[in-house]
């Protein structure tokens, strides 16, 4: 198939409209290809059926039904369109669940959700949130950040993160105090970053200016190439899975309460005393209602 009368449009088109009648294991790099073009420029196949979840044959039994020879072929057309590509896949995204229905809609969901998480649970996780934990302990204060749809990943940490360190810092930004927030923040603290793809604006200016002031930062991302990660000492990359047509909060918050546990298991005694102290505080002034007997 000539590059010249296919663009990448094209083949997403055909892929989403060809969608229901794949195999499963096709469906899955299918899926793949739709939902992260601007990699297929930057892989080989083998790589890319890695990040798939299946086999390189499956890759290549999915460029021989859209009638390429090669994969070059087939990786060509995205190069061209690479510098062309929107920065946020929002619409195309939302497309595709036009085209699941019936009783494998839920299954298919239900295979991501398991596919996101597991972003969450591995080695690498792991490894990140020691070494976030061991950088926490030892820091004079913890600041979280978190821009437009990350808001929610920040707040989620800082909500929980409250009851057992003090002075844990949510930088919100609001009325347009986020410099000034910025501001309060030394070499002796830490700042733990949300940048979900696609990256706000927001986001890289308040790494940039916080990066001036040393802290250790750590930033929970999808990607370890993603730009957010050029300005952290630790970089936790939980993939870019959705549901419906934005980033899945499900690795973030995995990611949040494994830290979360991670810090009490570590923190000893004086973390549970803290806890303890929060809690009865909180009954004392009727926070919650208690059940009924």
């Amino acid at each position: 198939m000539s590059q010249t009368i296919i663009t990448s449009t094209d083949i997403h088109n055909k892929l989403a409209n060809s969608y229901n009648s794949f195999p499963e294991e096709v469906k899955k790099a299918a899926r793949y290809v739709m939902d992260h073009p601007a990699e297929i420029p930057l892989y080989s196949i083998r790589n890319i059926a890695i990040k798939a979840d299946v086999n390189p044959s499956t890759m290549v039994r999915l460029i021989k039904l859209l009638n390429f020879s090669r994969y070059e072929e087939f990786k060509s057309i995205y190069k061209t369109a690479a510098s062309k590509l929107p920065v946020s896949n929002f619409t195309l995204h939302a497309e595709q669940l036009l085209n699941q229905s019936g009783n494998q809609f839920f299954g298919e969901h239900e295979a991501v959700a398991y596919k996101a998480m597991a972003n969450a649970f591995n080695d690498k996780t792991y490894e990140g949130i020691d070494l976030t934990t061991s950088h926490i302990l030892k820091a004079q204060r913890v600041y979280i950040l978190g821009m437009r749809g990350s808001f929610s990943m920040a707040f989620y940490l800082h909500y929980v993160l409250h009851f057992m360190l003090p002075e844990a810092r949510l930088i919100r930004g609001q009325e347009g105090m986020l410099l000034s927030e910025i501001s309060h923040i030394t070499n002796k603290d830490v700042v733990l970053v949300f940048g979900a793809s696609p990256l706000s604006q927001e986001t890289t200016n308040a790494l940039d200016k916080i990066k001036s002031k040393k802290p250790v930062v750590i930033v929970a991302t999808d990607e370890y190439t993603s730009s957010a990660s050029t300005h952290a000492d630790i970089v936790i990359a939980l993939g870019n899975e959705t549901l419906n047509f934005m980033p899945s909060l499900l690795p973030y918050i995995a990611f949040s309460e494994l830290l979360v546990s991670r810090l009490i298991a570590k923190g000893g005694k004086k973390m549970l005393v803290r806890i303890r102290e929060f809690e009865e505080e909180l009954a004392k002034m009727n926070a919650y209602v208690r059940p009924n007997k």
